[in-house]
């Protein structure tokens, strides 16, 4: 499931945020309502995305956002604000937000918005993806077991066959098109050559985990 991390000490907006995105499915929300809050919790929820208020009883967020940079985190951050000016969307981008919503929060444009960054973000080589059980590191070529930490290398092939998967969630990709997106129009290369790679990457899928979130299905493959 995709990681979202919902930061504002509006406890009423924070709640609401919560309930629309647990709406929208296939996405594990976590909630804090101060700065203090958010630091002790970000490491455990290991966001995918964090939505963030600019100002907090204990705080402003646009610094939280800078030291979330400074740690390492490359996620994409959503500032909310009543701040509307020009200056203060400046200020929010420099501490390295990636988009600034006003307040009050249409929750349609906002989840719209989060769907577009996670999108984008999980695009980028150096992106970490939560599939199923497991964080995917395409630059890596691994897949992390979040709660043992093993690692499993992947070939290239297989990278890249889970990354298009991943982008293309939700709906199956037949056979013929993740052949032509991993391989190009090589000759010689056939539906086989695909089975026998998706085969390969299982086995090493349940040797760590039996949760099979890669489908067979109508002809093609998708991700759970």
């Amino acid at each position: 499931m995709i990681k979202i991390f919902a930061v504002d000490d509006d406890l009423h907006l924070l709640e609401t945020i919560i309930i629309q995105i647990e709406q929208e499915g296939g996405y594990d929300i976590e909630g804090a309502s101060s700065l203090k809050e958010a630091k002790a919790k970000l490491a455990d929820v290991d966001p995918d995305l964090v939505i963030l208020d600019v100002t907090l009883g204990d705080g402003d967020g646009r610094d939280f956002c800078r030291w979330m940079r400074d740690m390492g985190y490359t996620i994409p951050v959503l500032m909310l604000t009543a701040q509307s000016s020009e200056m203060d969307t400046i200020d929010g981008l420099e501490a390295g937000a990636n988009d600034y919503i006003a307040k009050p929060v249409r929750m349609g444009e906002l989840i719209a918005r989060m769907k577009t960054h996670l999108v984008q973000h999980q695009a980028r080589e150096d992106a970490r993806i939560t599939i199923g059980e497991f964080q995917f590191s395409n630059s890596r070529k691994t897949m992390v077991h979040i709660d043992s930490g093993e690692v499993i290398n992947l070939t290239e092939k297989e990278a890249a066959i889970i990354k298009h998967l991943h982008l293309n969630r939700d709906k199956v990709v037949n056979k013929k098109a993740l052949l032509e997106q991993v391989w190009g129009y090589g000759d010689g290369v056939t539906t086989h050559t695909l089975e026998t790679h998706v085969y390969r990457l299982r086995q090493k899928i349940r040797y760590v985990d039996e949760t099979d979130f890669l489908i067979t299905s109508g002809g093609g493959y998708m991700l759970a």
